[in-house]
């Protein structure tokens, strides 16, 4: 580790690009935009089941997936998911170019570089964590001999702290919660609770 390997070159870009593009954007339209893919993700969750039967009515597609309950559960729930975000998307930039034109513009822009910064140093960290525990078998050279390493292995200690398994089993109840409408009788869909986050569904 006594020099800088190509995967720090590769880490610094990917934290420095995150950190300009969130800067140009402005913290409040970065906020936004994670809000909005949340907030696409429940109401697709929610309205998945009342679109399901009429997904089986779209030409070719329906075709596909007609036999299927759980095949075009998944597609009402894409379809909804991408509506909503298009609305979010369209709302989001509006907002956050009334901060931006403001005299909050500078701060606004402040914050997004922090915030880009942050983004940037966390997806690096999960890279690193599924690197870990997911490429176990070969590990690569040129990563272990990398400075980033030294550096992110402590964060994914934080992040197995954190226990990922109980994010993934919540993943799971949510999609088993989503298709179990499936079973309803009569064929009658039955509209989900909202997700609960994954600390109030581990108590």
């Amino acid at each position: 580790m006594d020099g800088f390997t190509i995967i720090d070159g590769v880490v610094a870009l990917v934290i420095v690009l995150s950190a300009l593009l969130a800067y140009s954007r402005g913290f409040v339209r970065e906020a936004l935009a994670i809000a909005g893919w949340i907030v696409a993700g429940i109401i697709a969750f929610i309205f998945a089941p009342q679109l399901e039967p009429l997904v089986k009515e779209i030409p070719v597609v329906g075709d596909f997936i007609a036999d299927s309950c759980e095949l075009s559960m998944i597609a009402a729930f894409a379809i909804v998911f991408a509506v909503a975000l298009i609305v979010a998307s369209l709302i989001v930039p509006l907002f956050s170019s009334l901060v931006q034109r403001s005299a909050l513009g500078g701060v606004d822009q402040g914050l997004g570089f922090v915030f880009g910064v942050a983004r940037g140093i966390l997806l690096v960290a999960i890279a690193y964590f599924v690197y870990e525990t997911v490429v176990t078998s070969q590990q690569i050279q040129m990563v272990d001999d990398s400075r980033s390493a030294r550096v992110f292995q402590r964060m994914t200690g934080k992040i197995e702290d954190g226990n990922p398994e109980q994010a993934l089993g919540w993943i799971t109840r949510q999609y088993e919660a989503l298709v179990g409408s499936c079973d309803a009788p009569d064929g009658t869909a039955i509209t989900p609770a909202a997700p609960a986050t994954p600390d109030a569904a581990a108590e």
